[in-house]
């Protein structure tokens, strides 16, 4: 592609494929940026595509690609599939409304799924026999595991109770509690789940979530404060998988992070690489399955670069595609390169979706069916 610009910081700068690097060392917040961009060809073919649009529609400023989440979160890849679908509406007053699949959200069921583990761990903390939040759960909870297995074998991986054990269980709850309450949704922006539960100041959203006041408020400092007198060389960052002050209900295996450190509490150490950390909470269906994702994601990804070269895709993903973009146009194939870029810097460079769409031998596999159309 002839590049009919001028290739300088300040040129960049003012493109808006420049403001679409968030979490990747392409970011404006980087130091180094600009040095790693400006030997990048393609990014110069890209800004090359922005340039030569008689103008860039406000609507392409606000389809998703800044801030699509890096992490390939728990409902992979339906925020992918969003963005895809709103280049492919190019309607302004769509895009506008749509809620878009960022960072923090969670829907209610995963909301639900969550709640559900808290009444187990609120059980224990109780004192109250496994047999009781089972049979609540094999009742009412949505999801149809073995419920009664799920609490008999958390009571018993938990063991003898002591003081650092609830009180460890406890700071794990009220994150968890947090995350539910604070993370955002369509039609529940922070004020439908745990309205009963003060967990830290309400923020007007859609602000960012703020997700360390419940570490830092007094109730869990307290918490902490007491576990550092019963042993002085405690800390929550080298016993958990998922830091309480950002408890990231959204992550693809936050379940199975819990399980981590549910067993990190039991064991009195985090779990090291030749532990074999059971399965307790029975959550593989809450998390995307690696094998598919990888097979899905890279045929998703060629199927993007096929459409933005004028083509068309083939296979199932491929016709999805096509299907979803619609009819090409100099914008949308800007676009849609400009986001395959962007997925694929977040496969180099995010640990979280690298490790979801290349799996290695000895990772955990889920269950969970693929969204695929």
């Amino acid at each position: 592609m002839a590049h009919d610009i001028e290739w300088t910081k300040e040129t960049y700068s003012e493109t808006v494929t420049s403001d679409c690097w968030w979490f990747t060392p392409y970011d404006k917040d980087d130091p180094g940026y600009w040095d790693a961009i400006s030997k990048d060809a393609e990014m110069r073919d890209i800004v090359a595509m922005e340039a030569a649009l008689p103008d860039v529609p406000e609507w392409a400023r606000d389809v998703g690609i800044d801030l699509v989440p890096p992490c390939g979160p728990y409902n992979f890849p339906e925020p992918f599939l969003q963005v895809l679908s709103l280049i492919g509406s190019a309607d302004p007053a769509v895009i506008s409304k749509t809620f878009k699949l960022k960072c923090y959200a969670v829907d209610p069921a995963r909301k639900r799924q969550a709640q559900d583990y808290c009444l187990c761990l609120d059980a224990w903390l109780a004192g109250a026999d496994p047999s009781a939040p089972a049979a609540e759960l094999n009742a009412l909870s949505p999801r149809t595991i073995d419920w009664s297995a799920v609490c008999t074998d958390l009571w018993g991986l938990l063991g003898d109770r002591s003081e650092k054990k609830e009180l460890q269980v406890e700071l794990v709850l009220g994150a968890i509690r947090h995350a539910i309450k604070v993370s955002r949704w369509t039609d529940d922006p922070g004020t439908v789940f745990g309205r009963d539960q003060f967990l830290g100041a309400y923020k007007e959203w859609p602000d960012f979530v703020d997700y360390g006041v419940y570490i830092r408020s007094a109730r869990a400092q307290r918490l902490v404060a007491r576990l550092k007198q019963l042993d002085p060389e405690w800390a929550w960052e080298t016993m958990s998988r998922v830091d309480c002050g950002t408890w990231w209900l959204c992550a693809p295996k936050a379940f199975r992070f819990l399980e981590y450190d549910l067993w990190a509490i039991a064991k009195d150490r985090p779990a090291g690489p030749d532990d074999d950390v059971p399965g307790f909470l029975r959550c593989e269906d809450t998390y995307p399955n690696q094998d598919e994702a990888a097979v899905w994601f890279r045929q998703f990804c060629d199927a993007l670069d096929t459409w933005w070269q004028g083509h068309d895709p083939t296979g199932q993903v491929g016709d999805m595609v096509s299907a979803r973009l619609g009819d090409p146009s100099p914008v949308k194939q800007w676009l849609v390169r400009l986001f395959l870029k962007k997925l694929k810097m977040y496969e180099s460079t995010s640990g979280i979706l690298k490790s979801l769409v290349n799996p290695g031998p000895d990772r955990k596999r889920g269950t969970r069916t693929m969204v695929t159309g």
